[in-house]
């Protein structure tokens, strides 16, 4: 059995800029085939990792020509390899790092709010 690649859907794999509802979905984002056409190459079996509805990712993955790299699609946490997302923060074995690190958490896509600027909030480090 080839390892584990688990990708998000969501801020990873689509081009998506916020939660529109459960029938929404964004276009794949730039180079997300060739992407997952890497991983492939590598041995990977890739799994989408998601708490979107299986049957309309199904459809989403048919879509975009996407469903033949893709192995499943789960909210459930396999034993993977690696897990590539945009709303993770990488433990690395310092609890105190960790904790600065969710404390100025931002995905990619999120844009800082008006209410934040001029305030003592953290800048967001945007880890993606």
């Amino acid at each position: 059995m080839s390892p584990i690649v688990c990708v998000d859907l969501n801020g990873v794999l689509d081009s998506y800029t916020g939660w529109r509802g459960p029938e929404h979905f964004d276009p794949p984002r730039a180079g997300a085939r060739e992407f997952l056409e890497s991983l492939a190459a590598r041995g990977f079996d890739i799994v989408v990792f998601t708490t979107r509805h299986p049957d309309g990712v199904w459809e989403w993955l048919e879509r975009f020509g996407l469903r033949p790299l893709v192995r499943d699609v789960t909210d459930r946490k396999p034993p993977a390899h690696v897990f590539v997302d945009d709303r993770a923060v990488c433990f690395r074995g310092d609890f105190a790092q960790t904790l600065r690190a969710i404390d100025t958490f931002a995905a990619h896509w999120e844009v800082p709010s008006a209410c934040d600027v001029g305030s003592d909030a953290p800048e967001p480090l945007g880890f993606a």
